[in-house]
This record gives C-alpha cells, sequence and structure tokens, in this order.
C-alpha cells in the first residue's frame, strides 16, 4: 500500500474526524436531549457529611477533610487518641472528598517516620452514618502499617475503596523497595523511586478501574482524575453514555461532556503572532515570517521535566531534514513554567528550532489547544489554519517513511 503523504494527510483529517463524530451520534442517539442537559449550569444539593472513627491509632496525629483535588482544607478535627467524629455541614452532594490523615510510625525500623494517608469519601446521603475502617497491613513498604476505608455507603464508595486499596498496595511496593532499615539508630534511610514511574503505575491503575465501565459517578470521577481525555477520549465517551442522567448530571458527568466536545471540535484558525509568542535561549523571539517559505509549520509543545518524553521529542527532531524536503518546518514549543528550567534540560537534546512559550500567552494557548497531554504535535499552515489539532505518532511516522 502506498505511504500516506502530506498532501493526502489534511484530505483524510476531516472524515476521520467526521467518522468519530459520527460514532459518538449514534452512540447517543436518543439520548442527544439528556446530553445536552450535561451543558446546564451546575447547581449541586447541598447536605452534611459525617465519619466516625472508634478505633484507637495513638499514631495518627491529625485528620482534614480535602476537596476532590487534594487542595483546598473544608475541614479538621483533632483526633483523640486516634478517635474523632467528623461533620461538615452545607457540602456539594454527589462529589468526592478526601480525608487526609497525618500520622507518626512508634513500629520497630520506622519509628519516628511520618506517614500520610489519602481516604476518599462519596457524599451520596445527608448526614449518613460512615465509618472510618482501619485494617492491619502488613506490608514492609507500608509506615502507617495500615489500610483505611469508608463503610457505610453505597456501591459508589466500594469502588473508590477498591481503587484507594489498589494505589495504597502499589505504593506500599514501591516505598518498600526504596526504603533501608537502619535498626541501631531507629531512623530509615529512603531511596526515592522516581516521581514520573509512580505515577505512571497510579495512571495505570486509575485506568484499569475506569475501564470496568461501571455506571457510577465514581466512575466519572475517576476519569476526572486523570489527564488522559484524548487519549481514551472513545472510551470516555462509551462510559458517559452508559451513565443514568442523574449521573450525567453530576459535577464529574458535566466535566466529561465538556472535555470530550472540546476534543471532538478543536480549533480552526491560530493567529502565530499573538497567540504563539516565543523566545530561544537567548531571548530572541521567534520570527513566524521566517517559515513563510513552508507549506506547513508542525507544532511540537512539550515540556522538558517530563524526562520520560525526552527521547520522543529527540526522535521527532531527527526527523527534520526529512520533514523539511515535504515543506514542513519542525517547530519546538515548550509549555515548562520557568525559563531555567527549560534551559537546563533543552540544550542536551540538541533540538533545532527549539523555543520557550512566553508566560503570558501560555495559559491561553493551553487553553485553546487544550495541550492536556504532552507532548503534542499540531499542523498549521503558516497563515495559522489548523490543519490538525492533535496530529497521532501513526500518522507521523507515515508520514516520515514515505519520505525514505
Amino acid at each position: 500500500m502506498k505511504s500516506l503523504t502530506l498532501s493526502v494527510l489534511p484530505t483524510l483529517l476531516p472524515f476521520s474526524i467526521a467518522l468519530f463524530a459520527f460514532f459518538l451520534g449514534c452512540r447517543s442517539g436518543s439520548n442527544k436531549k439528556d446530553t445536552s442537559a450535561a451543558y446546564t449550569t451546575y447547581e449541586p444539593a447541598m447536605g452534611t457529611l459525617r465519619i466516625l472513627s472508634d478505633v484507637e491509632n495513638p499514631e495518627i496525629t491529625s485528620v482534614k477533610l480535602l476537596n476532590d483535588k487534594k487542595k483546598d482544607s473544608l475541614a479538621a478535627v483533632a483526633p483523640r487518641n486516634g478517635k474523632f467524629t467528623l461533620v461538615v455541614n452545607q457540602l456539594p452532594m454527589h462529589e468526592v472528598y478526601f480525608l487526609e490523615i497525618h500520622g507518626k510510625s512508634t513500629r520497630r525500623g520506622t519509628d519516628g517516620l511520618d506517614w500520610t494517608a489519602y481516604i476518599p469519601v462519596y457524599l451520596e446521603k445527608s448526614d449518613a452514618k460512615l465509618m472510618l475502617d482501619h485494617r492491619f497491613f502488613d506490608h514492609p513498604g507500608s509506615i502507617s502499617k495500615a489500610k483505611f476505608s469508608i463503610q457505610g455507603g453505597s456501591n459508589e464508595q466500594a469502588l473508590l475503596n477498591d481503587w484507594q486499596e489498589a494505589l495504597d498496595e502499589q505504593q506500599a511496593e514501591a516505598e518498600g523497595k526504596a526504603l533501608h532499615y537502619t535498626f541501631g539508630s531507629g531512623m530509615a534511610a529512603q531511596k526515592q523511586d522516581t516521581a514520573g514511574e509512580t505515577a505512571d503505575q497510579e495512571s495505570t491503575i486509575t485506568q484499569r478501574f475506569i475501564q470496568q465501565k461501571k455506571p457510577l459517578v465514581a466512575s466519572l470521577f475517576l476519569a476526572y482524575t486523570t489527564n488522559a481525555h484524548r487519549t481514551y477520549a472513545i472510551a470516555y465517551n462509551e462510559l458517559y453514555q452508559a451513565m443514568p442522567d442523574s449521573a450525567r448530571r453530576t459535577k464529574y458527568g458535566i466535566d466529561l461532556i465538556q472535555r470530550l466536545t472540546r476534543i471532538m471540535n478543536p480549533i480552526q484558525q491560530l493567529n502565530p503572532a499573538t497567540q504563539v509568542i516565543a523566545v530561544d535561549e537567548g531571548l530572541k523571539q521567534l520570527t513566524w515570517p521566517d517559515f513563510d517559505t513552508y507549506k506547513y509549520l508542525l507544532l511540537c509543545f512539550w515540556n522538558s521535566a517530563d524526562k520520560a518524553g525526552h527521547a520522543a521529542i529527540k526522535r521527532i527532531d531527527e526527523q527534520a531534514s526529512a520533514l523539511k524536503q515535504q515543506e514542513i518546518a519542525l517547530i519546538h514549543l515548550s509549555v515548562d513554567s520557568r525559563f531555567s528550567q527549560w534551559k537546563k534540560w533543552s540544550p542536551p537534546l540538541g533540538l533545532q528550532h527549539n523555543y520557550k512559550l512566553r508566560k503570558e500567552i501560555q495559559q491561553p494557548l493551553i487553553d485553546s489547544l487544550y495541550l492536556t497531554e504532552l507532548p503534542r504535535y499540531v499542523l498549521i499552515r503558516p497563515s495559522g489554519e489548523v490543519v490538525d489539532a492533535d496530529v497521532s505518532l501513526d500518522a507521523l511516522n507515515r508520514l516520515l517513511t514515505s519520505t525514505e
């Protein structure tokens, strides 16, 4: 079969997008009205969250309730020998919260080490009697030696419990490999596992639970925690279509359908001169007219802090000459938050046409192109016309193969 050339690629793109849109339409069918309803203003009912812990655990030092991003503290309670009753009024219902429990180990080998546990809680019924369950967790990598979960909820809470237990076991495995105990001093020297590897493992676990496609709000919440909506767009749409109306109208149902809609309706036009302002290592601004002689510009958005993506960036840069033969200029655009970080990590890669996006335009551009998964390749014309807002690696490989 003839290799896919650039002249064919733009022709196929509208067809592939239309095909995917047709698929979404077929899946929704009679639910079209329900999908539209998901865009109404989110107005959650308010309720009271009540959690009781009646198990003595002198290692527990503090208890907080966090939002679903684990960022904002919503309430706190002082435990007494590990026991506590947490009551929080006027919370949005049908949302997930996290108990953040801090403790200090009193066990041999880890004595004095701090530990933190996060326990997801689904507020389904106001003032429901939820209990914090403590179970012994005899794993070398567990400092707390405890597994926590919420009891008294429905299948929604059960899914969250299973998900968190899988994460806890993965974390214990990672910590078990990293901890080297020095029994004489009662202290532990910890060799940190790479954050990237841990994040990848957690993402894999979360995707495993999402792919069960249980028609639960908890499933929508798990999708909400990921940054992979573009990669799993079809699977996530199938998940959404399987949801009852009540789940679609929750915070997580609305978030999911809005993200999918943005992915399936990409931006059609950019103004590089005003929207894509970038500088090189010497702070010289990228001059877009320099690329007017090219037929296409392949914009490669990446983050130098993501070392796992360096190999892919290097590989595509090695094909810059082959792309140039097809009148395509490859331009690397970093979305790093700090110029110094990009300046440190990018030179060893030896990238051609390597620039750092200016801070003031970075977030608006991220929003316009929905740059949630990096590296990301966007094919445009020098005029700013967007040919493909998400060039797949397969399409790139076929494009490069056609030049050999």
